[in-house]
């Protein structure tokens, strides 16, 4: 493999990272054109999530060059996004998720995954506060630990099970102890609802919106195919975790489609799963044809933040 393209200059660049950070914080401060409590706490946990991804990538070796590009792919696609700067559900279930996805890899082949699996699954319980989407993750993960990691076992089913109701037992206890029974039986109805899949709510759906999830969406099936055809290369455990990510960027994908009345808090998580993708497809590519879509997305990703800023920015 040639390594003196631009996309290759890129990905192994000590730089990137420092460069994405600054344009991150930059464009984090556009759309007010100054910083509340709100987006400097949003733009923390962004940073901390960075942090996440790239620890993730070292101890599980998910691309096999010296890179920081899955934190750079998830800063850039994060700060184009700017329901996802405020601290809100959106940027915090992705957050979750991140955290999750780390607890959950460390789980390859273990015979003792307990511990593991309790904190992945907690993860998904305090994210589905922000999201039902998280909810429903807990049983594409249960197979997970079956088909892909190899670690699921009786006693690490029942941790899966206790860190998905755990974060429930204190909510109750909370609100029992403040007399507010209400709000927890509320919040399990909230938790419920979902609508019948429908062309009009897509279409419905703000034109900034569709722009973006078009955008992802293509990046990521590139991102995907790619992997498909060149999955060999990598190794056994890593091929595993790029599964789970392409698993979970597929169904993130339909779920968007069939509920778009939860587009925010999705497609967050949604970014989540499909940087370590894209992150992979750029860092180990350097064909003409990769180097061309490598300068085309940077394109794309400054429209797609030109037109969310923008749009934030005049209230449009």
């Amino acid at each position: 493999m040639k390594h003196n393209r631009l996309q290759n200059k890129v990905a192994g660049s000590v730089f990137t990272l420092p460069i994405c950070v600054v344009i991150a914080v930059a464009l984090w401060w556009l759309p007010q054109q100054a910083f509340s409590v709100r987006h400097i706490l949003g733009l923390t946990l962004c940073l901390l999530t960075s942090f996440v991804i790239m620890e993730t990538n070292t101890r599980q070796h998910i691309i096999r060059i010296r890179t920081q590009m899955m934190s750079c792919v998830w800063l850039v696609l994060t700060v184009c996004l700017s329901f996802m700067h405020p601290l809100e559900e959106p940027i915090i279930a992705a957050a979750l998720l991140c955290v999750g996805y780390m607890a959950l890899f460390r789980c390859y082949q273990q015979k003792w995954p307990q511990t593991d699996v309790f904190h992945a699954f907690l993860m998904l319980g305090l994210g589905s506060f922000c999201t039902p989407v998280m909810l429903l993750m807990a049983v594409p993960f249960f197979l997970y630990l079956g088909i892909f990691l190899r670690s699921l076992t009786w006693k690490a089913f029942w941790a899966g099970v206790l860190g998905l109701i755990v974060p429930y037992w204190f909510y109750a206890f909370w609100c029992f102890a403040t007399k507010d029974m209400q709000s927890f039986v509320e919040r399990i109805i909230d938790m419920t609802q979902f609508e019948l899949p429908s062309l009009e709510a897509i279409v419905s759906l703000p034109f900034v919106w569709q722009v973006s999830a078009a955008v992802i969406a293509l990046l990521s099936i590139v991102s995907i195919l790619h992997y498909l055809r060149t999955r060999y290369d990598d190794k056994i455990r890593v091929r595993m975790i790029l599964y789970i990510y392409m698993v979970q960027t597929l169904l993130l994908m339909a779920f968007l489609l069939l509920q778009p009345m939860h587009y925010q808090t999705t497609m967050a998580l949604l970014v989540a799963s499909a940087s370590p993708l894209i992150a992979h497809y750029f860092a180990l590519t350097s064909s003409i044809l990769s180097s061309i879509f490598f300068v085309f997305s940077l394109l794309l990703a400054a429209g797609m933040a030109t037109l969310n800023l923008w749009l934030t920015s005049f209230s449009i």
